[in-house]
């Protein structure tokens, strides 16, 4: 009691003090102990209930000059101690503690009361004091604990929300991660909020912190991109970086810019929830960046810098946020990255196909001729740059990003390639030289700008986001005063002109970062919270987006078509394929008669040349030299071929005679005379014309390059029916119509073209062999052989007729003369474009190679009917060296025998083989039935195909199944 002592000692002394009744010392939390009896919550709250009506009504009988005077100003007591403590012991309230203090001292309870039993529900004070008290926070060796106010957080958060180091938190660059400051001893700081656990202090602190820490993530993110990277990923760098200026800017804007805070019972909670939007965006452009809290620097994997791989990451996560119904906010900033990152390659893939207003079309058109390499420093107009300048290419195989829909994507390699072709084809065509402005492809978000795509396929501008300096507007006068050369700019340079300002003057359209983030936030709040009923999903936006772009690539397909199926053109595709036919074919009478009488000859005197032969070796004028004489009588007699091409003795032939006498040959086959000289038929027939006249020039033969390493190949061999394997006939397709006429095609060409040489040599060689055996009588002493060699003549040339005859009218001329009828058609119902025209080429050249019996999967059926022909061959040479006196008659009987009775199993064979084919075709057989069908029903001309034109060779074959039923 000294203190007390001595304070009123002082009081006594003189001193002016208002001490009065000092308020209590209290603990900050206090729990009654229970009674003994069962509780009844119900009267226990009526109870207090009363007992709080009853101090209110006490309180209004008292005056409330003594309340004042008690509460905020309390009278000084008593001088005597006595009645001090009396007085005190003595008051009846039973809320405010027994001791008397000069210190000021929190209350012990409230004044206010609870109705609700939950800790949660009341005051912070209280739920702290509960929590602190059934759970002390623990001591660690490892870390500081340091309690802050709200008022210092919300200081220290407002830097740390931006991504900056403030007095609580500090940036580490190793882990990229806010850290807490490192106290006295080195040891971190765990902060606690005042009135908060350790728990609710974490999870304040967690969303503030994450945001700071992606934020700077995100920073860190753009400077690492390397400068060499191409267009698209430098486009999504910056508008990336917008964005971040956007959030940083709607950050600063937050609960936390107000340097004079507020703090009350909402503040923090407040402050939370208000970023709670903004977190959702951050994270999910740390996501897409790969940069998430989960990852350390060392676990960051590889940002993909490929133009397709980062549009369809983009598109990806837009195209999710959509189905999710994320925000407006959320869907509105994926929306614009990707509109502003897809610019670069959409301009792109729209030139790759000539897709452009007809401006900047004709501008490409009449400055591409005047450009001139000056070095590798020498740049090029963005507008007028190629694919590969964006580092976007468009190969048929390359991978285009998941947003190009699947019919462009299918159409587009073909418009590709349409487009050069009809740029070297036609460069003036209207499609390339739209008169009237196309669609600008740009991705579309508005209600508005939605529906007048859907109504009119046209967007105009509507479309752009990022604001630019317009090419053609205006300059101030303080430009044009301050042109130094006082010289207007170009159209394209105008952008320039803002360098010839003086320091600190502003054009009258500026480019920089605040008008960007005007344009992001604009479009942003005008973003529809739904897209609108006629494009509900992101899928079929894209589709509407780029079906202006899907038009113009059928359009480049229908009109290069256009060109190929017209009739007065040079590149009319049908005029080239009758070319081919006729040549390559041997369709023509005129070039299959001089080819043979040049090549091949069936007289039965090997002196004798006959036909046009004779007059090839008659104009060389020279005569037969003993030597030649000689040489004739020691070597073998090659049946069927034209004496003068083994007069030298060596094989394959060579000289200028050969030479001259092939191109003699294609010369004097042409025909142009069937195109009259009438003035009103020669426009109409100018195409056709020049395809007559070109055809000697771009028609040759040529030597192939065949092996012969060992010196042993059957080529090599006059005697082989493979002698002229060497020779084959090219044609120079003319450009562009080599998409059609392709060199895979031509090769197939000269596969036939080699076969059907190969059968003349042998037709040649059996008709020499009849007129051998007619004139002459062999075997005279061997009857049986006699009979044979009769017998084995006419079945081997009745086989090499019909084969021919096969060959010609069902092989060839039923499939090409169809393919032919579809192309004079020349309807969009017949070939959707170029290209189908050159699968329906290929396929009808592969029909005639089965029907030939010439493919991979044929070989044991093509070795059976080539081996036949062989034989043949060998029993028409044989027949020879029986006419010169090689073969004595008893060689010449076994001989015979050996032969006949090869041939006679080869055609068995083939026959069953034939039907082998025809029974695991069976569903070709059935479609052949059905066209059948439909052909006599119809005047259309419809092709035998392939392995269904077997059938036609088996019925010419073994009508009567004699050679099927010959070992039965």
């Amino acid at each position: 009691m000294s203190l007390f002592g001595d304070a009123w000692n002082q009081y006594e002394h003189g001193m002016d003090s208002g001490l009065g009744i000092l308020p209590h010392i209290t603990p900050q939390f206090f729990v009654p102990r229970m009674v003994d009896k069962p509780q009844d919550p119900i009267v226990l709250a009526i109870e207090r209930e009363e007992a709080t009506t009853l101090g209110k009504c006490d309180a209004h009988n008292f005056d409330s000059r003594n309340i004042t005077r008690t509460r905020d100003t309390p009278a000084l007591p008593s001088l005597s101690l006595e009645v001090l403590w009396a007085k005190s012991v003595a008051s009846g309230d039973q809320h405010l503690d027994q001791v008397v203090s000069w210190d000021v001292l929190r209350q012990l309870h409230p004044n206010r009361s609870y109705n609700t039993p939950f800790l949660s529900e009341q005051s912070s004070d209280v739920s702290a004091s509960a929590q602190y008290h059934v759970q002390p926070c623990p001591f660690d060796l490892r870390a500081s604990v340091v309690c802050v106010n709200e008022l210092e957080l919300l200081q220290s958060l407002r830097m740390t929300v931006l991504g900056t180091s403030s007095f609580l938190h500090t940036w580490d660059p190793v882990s990229e991660t806010f850290l807490s400051f490192v106290g006295a001893e080195n040891l971190p700081i765990k902060l606690i909020i005042s009135g908060k656990d350790e728990t609710m202090s974490s999870s304040l602190l967690k969303r503030f912190l994450d945001v700071g820490t992606l934020m700077r993530r995100l920073e860190v993110f753009l400077k690492c991109r390397r400068k060499e990277e191409n267009a698209t990923v430098h486009a999504f760098s910056h508008a990336l970086s917008v964005v971040l200026v956007y959030l940083r800017d709607q950050l600063s804007r937050g609960p936390l810019s107000n340097f004079c805070i507020p703090v009350s019972s909402k503040t923090l909670s407040g402050t939370w929830l208000y970023y709670g939007d903004l977190e959702e965006i951050v994270i999910s452009l740390a996501s897409l960046c790969q940069r998430g809290l989960g990852l350390s620097p060392s676990q960051y994997p590889r940002f993909t810098m490929k133009p397709v791989a980062l549009l369809s990451r983009i598109y990806k996560y837009l195209d999710t946020h959509f189905r999710k119904s994320s925000s407006r906010s959320l869907v509105a900033v994926f929306a614009y990255l990707l509109t502003m990152s897809s610019k670069n390659y959409l301009q792109a893939l729209c030139r790759s196909v000539a897709y452009a207003d007809s401006n900047s079309q004709r501008a490409a058109t009449s400055q591409q001729p005047q450009r001139t390499t000056i070095g590798p420093l020498d740049t090029e107009d963005f507008d007028q740059a190629s694919p590969k300048d964006d580092g976007v290419l468009f190969a048929e195989d390359d991978e285009l990003p998941s947003f190009i829909p699947r019919e462009l994507a299918e159409a587009l390699p073909a418009a590709q390639k349409s487009l050069n072709l009809l740029t070297a084809a036609q460069p003036g065509h209207p499609v390339l030289n739209p008169p009237v402005r196309r669609p600008f492809i740009t991705w579309v978000w508005s209600t508005r700008d939605i529906q007048d795509l859907w109504r009119t396929g046209s967007l105009g501008e509507a479309g752009d986001v990022a604001p630019t300096i317009g090419p053609h507007s205006p300059p101030d006068q303080a430009s044009a005063d301050s042109n130094l050369h006082g010289c207007d700019y170009q159209s394209d340079l105008v952008g320039f002109r803002i360098f010839d300002l003086e320091p600190g003057s502003k054009g009258g359209n500026t480019f920089n970062e605040h008008s960007m983030h005007a344009a992001l936030e604009s479009f942003i709040q005008s973003f529809p919270p739904d897209l609108p009923s006629i494009t509900p999903n992101l899928s079929l936006l894209t589709n509407l987006i780029f079906s202006p772009l899907i038009s113009h690539a059928a359009s480049l397909s229908s009109a290069l078509l256009s060109i190929f199926l017209d009739q007065n053109s040079f590149l009319y595709v049908h005029d080239h394929l009758v070319l081919l036919r006729s040549h390559m074919l041997l369709t023509s009478p005129s070039f299959k008669s001089r080819l043979t009488a040049a090549l091949f000859s069936d007289t039965d005197d090997r002196e004798v040349v006959a036909g046009g032969g004779k007059s090839f070796a008659l104009s060389r004028q020279r005569s037969r030299s003993a030597a030649g004489v000689v040489q004739h009588g020691t070597s073998r007699w090659a049946v069927g071929l034209a004496p003068f091409l083994t007069e030298r003795g060596t094989w394959p032939p060579g000289g200028s005679d050969l030479s001259f006498f092939l191109r003699t040959v294609i010369v004097d086959s042409q025909d142009t005379r069937s195109f009259g000289t009438d003035d009103s038929q020669q426009e109409d027939e100018l195409g056709s014309r020049r395809i007559a006249e070109e055809a000697e020039v771009r028609l040759g033969f040529a030597i192939r390059d065949l092996a012969s390493d060992t010196g042993r190949e059957r080529w090599l061999n006059p005697l082989c029916k493979l002698s002229l394997d060497f020779l084959y006939l090219d044609y120079k397709v003319p450009h562009p119509l080599d998409v059609i006429i392709t060199p895979d095609t031509t090769s197939k060409y000269q596969r036939i073209f080699s076969f059907l040489l190969r059968l003349i040599r042998v037709e040649s060689a059996i008709r020499a062999a009849f007129r051998m055996t007619h004139q002459n009588v062999h075997f005279p002493t061997l009857s049986q052989s006699r009979k044979l060699l009769t017998h084995f003549r006419f079945v081997a040339h009745s086989f090499v007729t019909t084969l021919s005859a096969y060959i010609f009218d069902v092989a060839i001329g039923g499939n090409f003369d169809a393919f032919l009828a579809r192309v004079a058609a020349g309807t969009s119902s017949e070939f959707a474009d170029v290209f189908s025209v050159t699968e329906a080429h290929s396929a009808v050249l592969n029909d005639i190679l089965s029907a030939c019996l010439m493919r991979s999967a044929q070989r044991a059926a093509g070795d059976l009917l080539r081996g036949s022909l062989e034989l043949i061959l060998e029993f028409c040479v044989m027949i020879g060296d029986l006419n010169d006196g090689r073969l004595q008659e008893y060689q010449a009987s076994s001989a015979l025998d050996v032969l006949f009775a090869a041939f006679r199993e080869k055609m068995s064979t083939l026959i069953k083989v034939l039907e082998v084919l025809l029974e695991k075709d069976l569903k070709s057989s059935q479609r052949q039935e059905l066209l059948l069908a439909l052909q006599e029903q119809s005047d259309v001309r419809h092709a035998p195909g392939g392995v269904e034109a077997l059938r036609h060779l088996i019925l010419r074959l073994d009508i009567n199944e004699w050679w099927k039923n010959l070992h039965s």
